[in-house]
């Protein structure tokens, strides 16, 4: 009887530990409009991933020159990292949910036009170039109105579940979309991967049709360098979201390290493309397990630590994959280098969202994407420079312990990071920071447009009704 009840304990504490790790999806059952995003959102992932396929490869096709490849996509990526900033102006200062239904609109415009143009008997170049832009900045544009709208759409207590939702999509997105968009150009050719594309976002703006009002509480100032000036100085102001936007940024410098993965590859490991291959996939695929065990996250008591804490364990296992010459055992670490930045950037999206107040958050989210972009470039510039200095294994060694040793010093100055939550009632400050930045965003709203300023009873009634 003993052993039998052993048994039936071991096997209910087995089924309680599987069921806290599973991932959390009760803002899809529970918040239809949530739902709708996540629909547009993937679907936009699946047809950005196809595009980042179909350009290059027609370009090249065309030209036959790798120049032409390269300068559209350095123009893709400025278009995108200025389409970050302008949404971040656009989010806090009109609904943001027409702002997510139009841009994405016009980025279906965009997919036609392409679709149009390789159907034609003679492609140009230029509408590459051009439409390129345009896709970069509508992305850029919808994922800052998305992210500042999530916290209304499932309530904070539902943000490290949303948060890993939204980055399992990007994960499978980033893996599977250009697998996708390859295939498709290898079967039907690269004019259908655009009319795919153009397809699948359209259907989606039905769903987002039905998105409720999601104006800001409060709407930035009316010059937009002024609006944005102000977001920058909440960041600088504020410890908790200032710490981590300086912590992400050390983040995203280790994904950069990725970079020296072929040379790796080829002086350490003594390899070929198939390894190459399956190390590249491998963080992506440490990264969707993360999101698929994240359930304990929506737990987490101590969430800034965790992050921090994240980092100086990313930065380590660099540190340790440096040294290692066995395949398999690199593709480990690299499984679990992308499972723990995954659980980073989880819990640096609920936080920020947590602490910044709504009227901020569209500036903020727009500043925590640039970083994020720009971030991940940096740091494959500083590891190109340092590869160049030294063998390839100890290049990525040194780059790991000053990673660590940099993470190590921010998780013992960012004492206000470090004490950081999730719950909102845990933070008696956390009301004095939305009164102060409520205060002063009246302030300059009084300087600027006198005329324009409503009751307090209008602003009340724009309040956004999580769906």
């Amino acid at each position: 009887m003993t052993s039998f009840r052993s048994r039936t304990r071991s096997r209910t504490r087995a089924r309680t530990l599987a069921r806290s790790l599973v991932m959390d999806v009760s803002p899809l059952r529970e918040s239809r409009p949530f739902r709708d995003v996540f629909l547009a959102r993937t679907v936009s992932v699946f047809a950005i991933g196809m595009l980042t396929v179909a350009i290059p490869v027609q370009l090249y096709e065309m030209t036959g020159s790798i120049a032409y490849v390269g300068a559209a996509s350095a123009t893709t990526a400025v278009s995108l990292l200025a389409g970050f900033l302008l949404g971040g102006d656009w989010a806090d200062r009109y609904d943001r949910g027409r702002l997510i239904l139009a841009s994405r609109g016009v980025a279906a415009v965009g997919f036609g036009l392409l679709a149009v143009n390789a159907f034609v008997s003679h492609p140009a170049v230029w509408p590459l170039f051009v439409l390129g832009v345009l896709d970069g900045l509508t992305s850029g544009i919808s994922i800052t109105a998305l992210t500042a709208a999530v916290p209304a759409l499932v309530g904070p207590d539902k943000l490290v579940a949303a948060g890993a939702l939204n980055a399992l999509t990007v994960r499978l997105g980033s893996v599977a979309a250009p697998a996708l968009g390859g295939a498709v150009i290898a079967a039907f050719g690269v004019r259908w991967n655009y009319a795919i594309a153009a397809a699948a976002t359209l259907a989606i703006l039905l769903p987002l049709l039905r998105l409720p009002g999601l104006r800001p509480a409060e709407t930035s100032p009316g010059n937009p360098a002024v609006a944005m000036f102000a977001g920058v100085r909440f960041v600088l102001g504020e410890p908790t979201v200032g710490g981590l936007m300086l912590v992400g940024l050390l983040g995203m410098l280790a994904s950069g390290v990725l970079v020296a993965i072929p040379a790796f590859v080829d002086q350490q490991l003594h390899a070929g493309p198939a390894v190459t291959g399956l190390l590249y996939s491998a963080p992506a695929a440490g990264a969707v397990l993360s999101s698929l065990t994240s359930g304990w996250a929506t737990r987490a008591n101590r969430a800034g630590r965790g992050v921090l804490l994240a980092t100086v364990a990313a930065f380590g296992l660099l540190a340790v994959l440096g040294t290692v010459h066995e395949p398999y055992l690199v593709v480990v670490l690299l499984v679990v280098f992308g499972l723990v930045t995954s659980i980073d950037e989880i819990l640096r999206f609920a936080l920020i969202q947590t602490y910044t107040p709504d009227s901020m958050l569209g500036r903020v989210s727009s500043l925590w994407s640039a970083q994020e972009t720009s971030g991940a470039a940096a740091g494959a510039l500083i590891t190109g420079f340092v590869a160049a200095h030294l063998p390839i294994g100890r290049a990525i060694v040194v780059y790991g312990l000053v990673g660590t040793g940099l993470a190590a010093l921010f998780t013992a100055v960012l004492a206000s990071l470090r004490g950081a939550e999730l719950n909102r009632a845990a933070h008696p400050g956390r009301q004095k920071i939305d009164e102060e930045v409520d205060q002063q965003v009246g302030q300059q709203l009084d300087q600027q447009q006198p005329d324009q300023q409503q009751p307090d009873q209008q602003r009340l009634e724009r309040q956004v009704q999580p769906g």
